[in-house]
């Protein structure tokens, strides 16, 4: 019996990616972070953390995607994609808008909530929006 490698390959080729990511991100931070210390904004180390969980969640997608054809799931993309990603642009968004307000440049928490904060600490909103859209876009049920 013959066995096919392809799909070994392949999970080989997406742990490599994985690493090489991890690696690129963690750079990446850094580099942000040493920005930030040097010019007291905390507005990229915000951006950052919300898009870096959902670069990598678009990654860990792919993993799951077995047809590359097109077929939209709407109910997945319209339900859990676009809430998820509100939840997790929410944060810098209003970090953002508060820069131009005089009111809002000292006090940033006046525009946010804690819970907010907190949901998104962990990156799972933007995780799980990159997950969602590519599986969304590549689903196979329609």
């Amino acid at each position: 019996m013959r066995q096919n490698w392809s799909k070994y390959i392949w999970i080989l080729f997406w742990v490599i990616g994985l690493i090489l990511l991890a690696y690129i991100s963690y750079t990446l931070e850094l580099r942000i972070k040493n920005h930030a210390q040097t010019d007291f904004n905390m507005l990229p180390i915000v951006w950052y953390k919300s898009i870096a969980p959902f670069i990598f969640g678009i990654y860990i997608s792919l993993i799951f995607v077995k047809v590359w054809s097109f077929r939209w799931s709407a109910p997945l993309t319209l339900c859990v994609t676009v809430p998820c990603l509100i939840i997790a642009l929410y944060n810098p968004v209003i970090f953002t808008i508060a820069q131009d307000i005089p009111f809002l440049q000292t006090n940033y928490f006046a525009a946010t909530s804690f819970w907010m904060l907190n949901v998104n600490s962990l990156g799972i909103p933007s995780i799980v929006a990159g997950l969602t859209l590519m599986v969304g876009l590549f689903s196979q049920k329609t």
